[in-house]
């Protein structure tokens, strides 16, 4: 019953419409190793992007306890379909994909080993549905820190900023703002 929950809660987000509706149009540096520098100081701590992927507006809730679940969009503009399989942080232990579910009447998160985005399409990390967790955090976060988050996929990483917003937030505060 877990399984098909998970499994169901997948296929719901999956078939959703992209949730991000912003356009996004700065300049980008292209590297040999297919990174892309994005160089608008504007956009540099809500955004990443390399290998025609970009990842928009990551933040955590503020905490004390040991692990934060990060949300994130994630736009793949790449011909290709690519996988989100977890990340990286230095304020952290290990950082895994995980997807919401309710366990025993409680609302949990259980270990996904990578989601796929289809070439054009859209992704969203939200509350109560995918997501990553950082666990073993190494100190608290307070409204208005930030840190920085590599996130991985099966062709690479992308490294950005993630803001730490107010303890009950349900979304990030430049959410719906044009860049």
């Amino acid at each position: 019953m877990r399984i098909f929950v998970l499994l169901l809660s997948l296929l719901i987000l999956a078939a959703q419409p992209a949730l991000a509706s912003e356009s996004h149009g700065a300049s980008e540096e292209h590297h040999e190793d297919g990174h892309e520098e994005h160089h608008d100081d504007d956009h540099a701590d809500h955004e990443g992007r390399a290998h025609g992927i970009t990842a928009l507006h990551a933040w955590i809730r503020a905490t004390s306890a040991k692990e934060a679940l990060l949300f994130v969009e994630i736009e793949n503009g790449s011909d290709m379909e690519v996988r989100i399989v977890g990340g990286e942080t230095d304020i952290a232990d290990s950082v895994d994909l995980v997807g919401f579910q309710m366990k025993d009447g409680e609302a949990d998160y259980a270990v996904l080993p990578g989601v796929p985005v289809k070439p054009g399409k859209d992704l969203v990390l939200a509350p109560n549905g995918l997501a990553l967790r950082l666990n073993g955090l190494k100190q608290s976060f307070h409204k208005g820190d930030d840190f920085e988050i590599e996130i991985e996929f099966d062709v690479g990483h992308i490294e950005m900023h993630a803001q730490v917003e107010a303890a009950n937030a349900t979304q990030h505060s430049h959410a719906g703002h044009q860049h």
